[in-house]
């Protein structure tokens, strides 16, 4: 289940720390991870370059000033490649910086790989032009026979393996980019192991998507602590095994992702753990696609963070 067929599913610069109401009854170790909202929600309804503006719009509104986007939705570096001072215009208007963006792609066919590689510099360009640290890189597969899931084989995992590690290795010292593998519930648990356990851990840094792991049948605490020297930064969505499946998956299927705190993720187990490791990147709360107005959805999570977590959003506006 990859982001794109979720989203086509259709279903589903100064800066404060805002507090929660229960922020200040955290115990143990400080947050030091810095929490925004990824464009995902809003970008199922408007998959393109406006949408975008439109997500930020939204997540300034919830007093959320930090944001990623898919790219292969916003297109960002084809926008604005040669308009950066546009970008960074409009981003202040809108008070919502973009820390980093999704960037999918064939990792398993090696003969697409210069044109990979020239989409990744292109976006890396870009990226650091407007001071955002790092792409989230995920694994673009093509449906399987009669629509089903593609079974990715021995050897197009070792050639993504070598593809992860030529693209990383490439965008940390060419453009001081991290490349943090996003590794989505389509590819099967023992294979996400393999692929972190073979990549370079100097290149290829670690997104984990909680809910992805979740869905995976991996347990996302422990698969965090595991790698946690690795995490660059974190995508925090819920998933529910009980709740029906988008459409394109069957309609006996069940399991789908939903709002935190709605699901079986242990996000108390997790905050305690990002605090405990000192992580101080960026969390992003995601959500695919909801069934809820969109701005309530992304309310709730918010509010299960602040609220029931105890967590800081990174915001603005005070």
């Amino acid at each position: 289940m990859n982001r794109r067929e979720f989203l086509k599913s259709g279903g589903i610069v100064g800066t404060v720390l805002i507090a929660g109401p229960a922020a200040m009854r955290a115990e143990g170790k400080p947050q030091r991870f810095k929490i925004g909202m990824a464009a995902t929600l809003w970008m199922s309804e408007h998959p393109n370059t406006g949408g975008y503006w439109k997500a930020c719009e939204a997540i300034r509104s919830l007093n959320i000033g930090a944001t990623e986007v898919d790219n292969s939705l916003a297109k960002l570096d084809t926008a604005y490649g040669t308009k950066v001072a546009e970008f960074e215009h409009e981003s202040a208007r809108e008070g919502v910086a973009l820390q980093g963006v999704y960037h999918a792609i064939p990792l398993h066919e090696r003969s697409k790989f210069q044109e990979m590689r020239q989409n990744t510099a292109r976006l890396a360009k870009f990226l650091k032009s407007v001071g955002a640290p790092y792409i989230a890189l995920g694994w673009d597969v093509p449906a399987g026979p009669g629509g089903q899931l593609y079974q990715r084989t021995p050897a197009d995992v070792k050639t993504a393996i070598t593809a992860i590690d030529e693209i990383g290795k490439m965008c940390q010292e060419e453009y001081g980019m991290l490349i943090a593998l996003h590794l989505e519930c389509d590819i099967k648990k023992e294979i996400m192991l393999e692929i972190l356990d073979r990549t370079n851990p100097r290149y290829a840094h670690f997104c984990p998507d909680v809910g992805h792991l979740t869905a995976a049948g991996l347990d996302a605490v422990s698969t965090v602590k595991k790698y946690a020297s690795r995490v660059a930064v974190s995508h925090w969505k819920d998933f529910d095994p009980h709740a029906a499946a988008p459409e394109y998956l069957g309609s006996e299927a069940r399991g789908n992702f939903v709002e935190l705190g709605k699901g079986i993720v242990d996000f108390p187990g997790l905050a305690e753990l990002f605090k405990g490791i000192d992580f101080s990147g960026w969390v992003m709360i995601e959500l695919d696609g909801t069934r809820m107005p969109l701005l309530e959805s992304a309310r709730m999570m918010k509010a299960y963070v602040t609220d029931r977590l105890g967590l800081r959003v990174y915001g603005q506006h005070a």
